[in-house]
């Protein structure tokens, strides 16, 4: 267990000890040459679900001009190897009855892989020779460029896409944040002549000090990790250090309006800065932070769950708005945001929709905190979360979502021990410290001429 979260715990005299969610104890070993072996046994007999992390993502892509590289590599971690070629990958993956995908994030890559645990010996295989030896012509590559702008015109043809966009830009000027995983559309016009680039950006970040391997399912820990050592051992590298700037504490809030050239509901997205899932140089920062961390989850589902005094409100009663929710599971490693959407009924006002947003943060930071609330919130997140679990990939997604933002399982425990200590002050605290106007950035859309 990290020292931090031993300090964290011992701050918190009501839990009593980490609380972890997993049925057997994970087990954990490291290669020689940095890869994190993970396993996670859970009763699943028969099945396993192999995931593969990667730590890099969107935050990571920081030299001008080459945002979206992180989700590019989801894509050609598929082209297949000179061993496996892509047809012979895909038909094997196949031939086991297995599933596999992948997604990016701004902050890591997670490929997957679900199959009967007999055939966990030629996964492995598989697995190891498409991260060390991942191979691509010329062609392939801007086949797979063009697939990612293909993405992107389907997902820019949302609001949803735009507004994110616009989100980030505002609210980040100088971290990589400012992106989305998706990147700039200048940037992935240009991605077909950065073959070279593409090449330099596998060897800087598919590394094995960069990678953790998580199985969850029916596995025995000691095979698996023989396997590992046979296949993975010989793997070299060292990840590149990503420069990614500080982001500047907000002083004042931000707001943006987007004219619709279609039809859509008119919407709103109000986000606040917040610190990262865990930050901090010393042990005692480290456990605050995840104390607030764990305060700003019980405001979400304070303000947002249909039961919410607000919901009911805007939603039930007035039916001003028609959808009203929140990220409320969007960890981060660095500082990020805080956010609430809101889709509006035509006729409704964004400037007093807001207002009732911000009006019922405020209560909260005065101390209109009902006890007994935050209590059932506090025991809904954590029911929420165990039954999130139910299969070996449901497993293997959650316990890598928290090694990539806290660094390791210990994360996971714990969020869970400084959720169960949360109080009503700390509601408070969070709420006036953090959810106020001038870290405030707003993002409104409506019908209207293209811009």
């Amino acid at each position: 267990m990290m020292r931090w979260l031993a300090l964290l715990v011992a701050m918190l005299p009501a839990v009593a000890s980490a609380q972890t969610v997993f049925p057997d104890a994970p087990r954990e070993d490291r290669l020689p040459n940095g890869m994190r072996v993970i396993s996670l046994r859970t009763d699943s007999p028969g099945i396993v679900a192999y995931y593969t992390l990667v730590g890099v993502g969107a935050r990571d892509e920081v030299e001008p001009g080459h945002s979206g590289y992180a989700h590019l590599f989801e894509h050609m971690m598929f082209r297949g190897t000179e061993r496996h070629p892509q047809a012979d990958y895909e038909a094997a993956i196949q031939g086991f009855g297995a599933d596999n995908n992948a997604y990016t994030t701004q902050d890591f890559t997670l490929y997957t892989v679900t199959a009967p645990s007999s055939v966990l010996a030629q996964v492995v295989e598989l697995e190891a020779d498409r991260f060390q030896n991942l191979s691509y012509t010329e062609e392939a590559y801007r086949t797979e460029t063009g697939a990612v702008r293909g993405e992107y015109d389907t997902s820019a043809a949302r609001p949803s896409t735009r507004m994110w966009e616009t989100l980030s830009e505002i609210a980040f000027s100088r971290h990589t944040y400012g992106h989305t995983t998706l990147g700039y559309l200048r940037d992935i016009d240009r991605m077909p002549e950065e073959v070279a680039y593409s090449r330099r950006f596998f060897q800087r970040f598919y590394t094995p000090d960069n990678t953790t391997l998580i199985v969850a399912g029916d596995v025995d820990h000691d095979q698996l990790l023989a396997l590992a050592r046979e296949h993975y051992g010989r793997w070299r590298g060292r990840r590149a250090r990503s420069r990614i700037q500080a982001e500047p504490e907000p002083t004042e809030g931000v707001r943006r309006h987007i004219d619709w050239p279609a039809p859509a509901s008119p919407r709103m997205y109000a986000a606040w800065r917040t610190p990262a899932f865990v930050s901090g140089r010393t042990d005692a920062a480290r456990a605050a932070a995840l104390r607030d961390t764990a305060a700003l989850r019980v405001v979400h589902g304070l303000l947002f769950s249909e039961s919410a005094p607000l919901y009911q409100r805007l939603v039930v009663e007035d039916r001003s708005v028609i959808e009203l929710g929140s990220w409320a599971g969007a960890h981060s490693i660095d500082p990020h945001l805080f956010v609430a959407t809101a889709v509006l009924a035509e006729g409704a006002e964004f400037d007093a929709t807001l207002g009732a947003l911000q009006g019922a943060i405020d209560a909260l930071a005065e101390g209109e905190v009902d006890a007994e609330r935050v209590e059932a919130v506090k025991s809904h997140v954590r029911y929420a979360l165990l039954t999130d679990m139910q299969t070996p990939s449901d497993v293997a997604d959650m316990a890598a979502r928290y090694i990539a933002v806290g660094g390791s399982l210990d994360a996971l425990d714990g969020y869970l021990a400084a959720l169960a200590a949360v109080t009503p002050a700390d509601v408070s605290r969070v709420a006036g410290e953090l959810l106020t106007e001038s870290r405030r950035f707003v993002v409104t859309l409506a019908r209207g001429s293209a811009e």
